[in-house]
C-alpha cells in the first residue's frame, strides 16, 4: 500500500509540473523590465523603480516614477499620464500602487 502510494505521489507531482511549465508565464523579472522600459522611454525619470508586490504572479504592481517631465503638474495628471503609457498592461493588473513626484 505504501509503495503504490509513493507511486501515486510521484505521478501526481510530475504531472503538476510539467502543467506548472506548459502554463506559466514568462519570468516575472522580464515583465518588470518590460514596464521599466515603457516607463523608461516616455519619463526618462530620475528615479524608476517596479516591483511585482503579489508574491510573483504578475497581478499588483508597485511602481515609483520621480521625473523633471511631473515638475508642476498635478499629481492626479502625473497619474493619469502613468497609466495612458500602461494601459494595456494596467488591464491585465488586479492592482497598481502608483508614486510619482516632480524633481
Amino acid at each position: 500500500m505504501f509503495s503504490s502510494l509513493t507511486k501515486s505521489v510521484a505521478t501526481l507531482s510530475r504531472t503538476s509540473l510539467i502543467s506548472r511549465r506548459l502554463l506559466s508565464s514568462p519570468p516575472m523579472e522580464a515583465y518588470e523590465q518590460k514596464i521599466y522600459d515603457m516607463l523608461q522611454e516616455r519619463f526618462t525619470p530620475q528615479k524608476l523603480d517596479v516591483r511585482d508586490v503579489s508574491g510573483g504572479c504578475g497581478s499588483m504592481f508597485a511602481i515609483l516614477v520621480e521625473s523633471e517631465q511631473f515638475k508642476g503638474i498635478p499629481m492626479i495628471k502625473q497619474h493619469r499620464l502613468v497609466n495612458e503609457v500602461l494601459k494595456d498592461e494596467i488591464a491585465k493588473w488586479h492592482g497598481l500602487q502608483l508614486r510619482t513626484k516632480g524633481v
